[in-house]
């Protein structure tokens, strides 16, 4: 992705009759860790880390589009697991652009993260101690047919590729890898209608290709989901959203050593959320089943339960609650391993001024699998947060 930013930048720089608004914006936010089982195993292992996001972005808006580039590392420093020591680099592109019916949009993106950093959708295995190579595009479209109705389509390809030192084993974490290069490419059609001035519903279909490869496997899944969709404004300060659907799975599997499977499956797709937003508080409320690609491989029927609350006590001082219970097992084998995933992590955020904030967390993290692996750990962590507006200038 950084390669074809030079690329890009032409798009960005294009001249308009009108004036641009132009951001660049800088920011780090520096955390610092204590975690009493950093890799959330059974043989546990504590340690101090500072974590670092050092990023820029560059934004041009004006009145019918906007364009932004960012670009940045995840750094991370640990005082005795050095092997866990990363440098990570990120880039994204994403611009909109619309008309008086139509909007047009295109996302890039790259980016190279530790595995244990998004297993919490994936894989659930936070032992995990690979790097893992994202690179995505994701271009989408909406048009609005009549004041009421509106279809949209929107495409997806992602490839992810394992670090070439993924699979080596680690003298000190004991840990290699068993994950797998894979590629997701999803298409989604919709349409919604404006029933009332609170309430909007329509139909959204979605079909998903998913395939793995690896020397140990090589499958191949195909999804496809059809499902209703709605929104109402319950007031001022509520809102429910919703989707109901049915989904249908193929599945074909050929390891290495074995006989080639293939399975067809049936299900229920489904998702619901509320949120709630007043001057001192803020509620989201949300609850899904869904199928969701497995680095192992496989494709994961995923149940999923969160909940987020803010709390403003004064000006200065602010309260933040997240909590998170997700169920995974295989979509073509539900008699294989159950793994339930827990996380809970309050925090205090204190407004030095108009810029700075001091934030204080907890979190509690657990995984329980019905093979009898039963692990949690507790981290302690405390960041410094720098709001800064940006440099803004037109021309």
């Amino acid at each position: 992705m950084i390669k074809y930013i030079p690329l890009l930048l032409p798009m960005l720089l294009s001249n308009n009759a009108s004036a641009a608004e132009w951001v660049f914006n800088a920011q780090a936010d520096p955390k610092f860790k204590y975690d009493d089982n950093e890799l959330l195993r059974e043989d546990e292992l504590d340690d101090f880390s500072l974590n670092i996001d050092p990023t820029l972005s560059l934004t041009r808006s004006l009145e019918n589009s906007t364009s932004e580039i960012r670009l940045g590392y995840r750094i991370s420093r640990y005082q005795d697991l050095k092997e866990l020591d990363k440098e990570n680099p990120f880039a994204s592109f994403n611009t909109t652009y619309a008309t008086e019916r139509s909007t047009y949009g295109l996302k890039l993106d790259y980016a190279e993260r530790e595995s244990r950093d998004i297993a919490e959708e994936d894989t659930a295995d936070f032992s995990n101690i690979s790097t893992t190579i994202t690179k995505s595009i994701s271009p989408s479209f909406s048009y609005r047919l009549t004041e009421l109705d509106t279809i949209s389509t929107s495409l997806s390809y992602q490839t992810r590729k394992q670090s070439d030192d993924s699979s080596n084993s680690n003298s000190i974490l004991g840990s290699s890898s068993n994950l797998t290069d894979n590629e997701t490419a999803s298409l989604n059609l919709a349409w919604q209608h404006q029933y009332t001035e609170r309430l909007n519903g329509g139909l959204s279909f979605t079909y998903v290709n998913y395939q793995a490869e690896s020397d140990r496997l090589d499958n191949q899944y195909d999804s496809y989901s059809l499902g209703l969709t709605s929104e109402y404004q319950l007031s001022e300060l509520w809102s429910v959203n919703g989707l109901l659907g049915a989904r249908y799975l193929d599945s074909e599997n050929s390891p290495v050593i074995g006989p080639e499977t293939s399975d067809q499956s049936t299900g229920l797709d489904y998702s619901i959320s509320t949120t709630r937003e007043d001057e001192l508080n803020s509620y989201t409320l949300s609850a899904s089943r869904s199928l969701t690609p497995s680095s192992e491989g496989d494709v994961n029927e995923q149940d999923a339960y969160t909940i987020t609350y803010r709390r403003n006590f004064t000006e200065k001082l602010t309260g933040n609650l997240s909590a998170s219970y997700r169920k995974y097992s295989s979509a073509d084998d539900l008699d294989s391993t159950e793994t339930k995933y827990f996380d809970f992590s309050p925090s205090l955020s204190w407004k030095l001024d108009e810029d700075w904030s001091l934030v204080f967390g907890y979190r509690y993290r657990s995984v329980d699998e019905s093979d009898g692996k039963n692990v949690d750990g507790n981290a302690l962590t405390f960041n410094i947060d720098y709001n800064w507006n940006g440099i803004r200038f037109s021309r």
